[in-house]
C-alpha cells in the first residue's frame, strides 16, 4: 500500500500518527543509514542503535521535525551520530590510583586564552569566507557544517556534481591562502 507512495505523502502520514506509514519509511531508508554509519564505524552493533535512535526520533518527534528530504536528512543524522560515537570514543579514560606522585603532570595551559584565541581564529575564517562569491560560500556551507554529500548539494541546488566540486575546490584554496598567513602569524607571534 505505501511502497508506490513518495516520502512527502509517506511523512504526512507519519504526521497523522500512522505506523504503517512509518514502518514503510523505515524499511525504504533503514540500509542507507546503517551503511552510511558503517563506511565510518565498523561496528555493526553502533550502526544498529545509531539507525534505531535516528528513526526512534523521526517517530517521537514527527509533529515537530520539518523534513523536506528524507534523503539528506537522514544522511546528515547519520554522520551526526557518527561523530558524536567517535568523539566519545576519544574522551581519555579515567585513571584511578593511590599514588598521585607517580600520574605524570599535566602541562599548565591558560585555558581562557586559549579558548579566546580559538574564537578569534574562528571569526577570522567566517570573514575570510564571506569574501568567496555567494554560491561558493552556499555550498563550502552545505559541505562543511551542513555535512552533505557533493551528489546532495548538486540536487539541492540544481547544479551539477561538478560545479559543486569546483565550488568546494575554490574555497579551499582560499582558505589556503588565509590559514597560511594565520600560521605564520602565530609562529611569528609566539
Amino acid at each position: 500500500m505505501f511502497r508506490d507512495q513518495s516520502d512527502a505523502a509517506l511523512w504526512e502520514a507519519i504526521r497523522q500518527d500512522d505506523s504503517k506509514a512509518f514502518t514503510a519509511l523505515f524499511e525504504r531508508y533503514w540500509s542507507r543509514v546503517f551503511t552510511t554509519a558503517f563506511s565510518h564505524l565498523k561496528d555493526r552493533e553502533a550502526c544498529e542503535d545509531i539507525v534505531h535512535s535516528i528513526f526512534l526520533n523521526i517517530w517521537t518527534k514527527r509533529h515537530q521535525l520539518q523534513i523536506d528530504s528524507f534523503q539528506q536528512y537522514l544522511t546528515a543524522a547519520a554522520r551526526y551520530h557518527v561523530y558524536k560515537r567517535l568523539k566519545t570514543a576519544k574522551v581519555i579514560p579515567l585513571q584511578y590510583t593511590d599514588q598521585v606522585e607517580t600520574l605524570p603532570q599535566p602541562a599548565q595551559a591558560n585555558k581562557g586564552e586559549e579558548e579566546i584565541c580559538a574564537r578569534e581564529l574562528e571569526h577570522q575564517l567566517e570573514s575570510h569566507l564571506e569574501k568567496l562569491p555567494k554560491r561558493c560560500q552556499e555550498v563550502f556551507y552545505l559541505s562543511r557544517k551542513m555535512l552533505l554529500s557533493n551528489d546532495d548539494i548538486a540536487s539541492q541546488l540544481g547544479i551539477s556534481k561538478r560545479s559543486v566540486e569546483n565550488q568546494i575546490t575554490a574555497a579551499q584554496r582560499h582558505l589556503r591562502i588565509f590559514l597560511k598567513n594565520a600560521a605564520f602569524l602565530l609562529v611569528f607571534l609566539t
